[in-house]
């Protein structure tokens, strides 16, 4: 009897387990990915964010801070091709400095 509630469980989880639309979003991400990639970056790292925006604009680009101090700020999920989103930490001088190209888009 214990045998037969686990196996009827078992056939009742496996078809939920295997829904979702998993593969759909990994497409978009890779798309993303793809053209973005197309996109040349100059590269900001180092830079403090008023030079870096600079450096991006004359080369087509715009600058987008979205992580600061370690921290996630909050972002729109639109996609814009030439859109440089960047870490930045504060200085002691109250500069704050390009650390990572997080993403392109």
């Amino acid at each position: 009897m214990r045998a037969l509630v686990v196996v009827a469980i078992m056939a009742l989880t496996l078809p939920i387990s295997a829904c979702g639309d998993d593969d759909s979003s990994d497409a978009t991400v890779n798309t993303v990915t793809e053209e973005a990639a197309e996109v040349d970056v100059p590269d900001v790292i180092g830079d403090s964010v008023e030079d870096a925006t600079a450096t991006l604009e004359d080369a087509g680009s715009s600058l987008r801070v979205v992580r600061r101090d370690g921290e996630d700020l909050p972002g729109t999920a639109d996609i814009i091709d030439n859109r440089v989103n960047v870490a930045v930490e504060t200085q002691n001088d109250g500069t704050e400095v390009v650390t990572e190209v997080v993403s392109i888009g």
